[in-house]
This record gives structure tokens, sequence and C-alpha cells, in this order.
């Protein structure tokens, strides 16, 4: 069994700087992309994608409420079934 606390000891990176290393990384990808995008996309076309981002957003948004909303109506259903169900077997006694 590995003591997963001695493992960490003695990584030759710290969570910190692990964590600083990625940021930076991460920031530097973004930058990049950025700059490619500037230099080969007009105003338009970037206007155009951050639509199409925004129209995608707005899709799985209305998505996942709707969905919400069917589970609860579906919940609503089965309870009043149940509870009908149960109205008539007491006025069948």
């Amino acid at each position: 069994m590995v003591n997963l606390k001695a493992a960490i000891e003695n990584l030759p990176v710290s969570a910190a700087q692990l964590k600083v290393e990625t940021g930076s990384t991460g920031v530097s990808y973004v930058s990049g992309l950025l700059a490619a995008f500037g230099g080969t996309w007009t105003k338009n076309e970037i206007l155009a994608a951050g639509g199409l981002i925004f129209v995608a957003a707005t899709y799985f948004t209305s998505l996942y409420f709707q969905r919400r909303r069917d589970r609860r109506e579906q919940e609503f259903h089965a309870l009043r079934v149940q509870t009908e169900m149960a109205a008539r077997n007491q006025s069948a006694d």
C-alpha cells in the first residue's frame, strides 16, 4: 500500500507551483488563440462566432430547464395517479 502523504511530499514540485504553471499555461493558450483569431478573422466573423456561441449557450440552458420541468410534471402526474387510485380503492370498500 502506498503512503499518499509520503508520495506527495516526495514530489519534485509543490501543488502551488503546479497551480501557477497550469494557470499560466492556460493564459498562454487563450492569448495565443485570441491573437490568431484577431489576425485572421474580421470583426463581423468574430461577432458571428460570438453569436453562435450565445445561441448554443441559450439552447442548452433552455434544454436543461425544460428537462427539469418535464421531470417535475412526471412526478406530479405519478403522485396524482397514485392519489386517485387510493381514493377509488377507498370508495370501493
